[in-house]
């Protein structure tokens, strides 16, 4: 039985790392696909083949706001995506979208919280100046620091998000250390979920 794998993480925390590790562990039993989500902010250098832009679709059944900007996916990619035997993932910053996903699937959902580093705003401030390849006016870096401020505000409103929330989250993913420690911990959960399904299955 395939399952739904959400991550939630502040900017920073690696979650493409660790979706590329969970692509790693791919075999005939676990094969992983990063659900693409709507975005209404701008799309920025780092994203990816996940995020599209232009806004959030009336059909989308799963809408999430974060700081004055939207995201959304659509159920029935989810359901299409487990009804091929591929196993979802879903990066999602939203308790109340989790809980959703956890009605409506129960233990079929793996939950997980990623956690790097407490967000600091120089971090940020540093990252969106590396996004210039001029020389920074004035104006420029006016808007580098709200932008830098914003994401920092949401960052921290994320790492309260498992404190808060701790029972909700199966696992945690501790992305502090080397790729190969992290690597491990995917690792362990990948097999996890191989172990839950043998037994939901019935087999020896």
């Amino acid at each position: 039985m395939a399952v739904v794998i959400t991550l939630t993480g502040a900017s920073q925390c690696g979650k493409s790392t660790i979706v590329d590790l969970f692509n790693q562990c791919e075999n005939k039993n676990f094969v992983p696909y990063l659900i693409p989500k709507y975005v209404t902010r701008e799309l920025r250098d780092t994203d990816g083949d996940d995020v599209i832009g232009g806004g959030i679709p009336k059909t989308c059944d799963l809408v999430w706001e974060l700081y004055g900007q939207r995201y959304g996916i659509h159920f029935d990619t989810i359901y299409e995506t487990l009804s091929q035997g591929k196993c979802p993932i879903i990066i999602v910053n939203d308790i109340r979208i989790i809980q959703d996903l956890k009605t409506a699937l129960g233990s079929q959902v793996v939950s997980i919280f990623m956690y790097r580093k407490k967000p600091e705003l120089q971090s940020f401030i540093n990252e969106e100046k590396r996004r210039f390849s001029k020389q920074l006016s004035p104006e420029v870096l006016e808007q580098i620091n709200k932008t830098a401020t914003t994401r920092y505000n949401k960052a921290l409103t994320i790492y309260r998000i498992y404190i808060e929330n701790l029972p909700l989250f199966d696992n945690v993913i501790l992305n502090t250390g080397t790729i190969e420690q992290s690597k491990r911990q995917v690792q362990s959960i990948v097999s996890s979920i191989a172990v839950s399904n043998k037994y939901l299955e019935g087999e020896e």
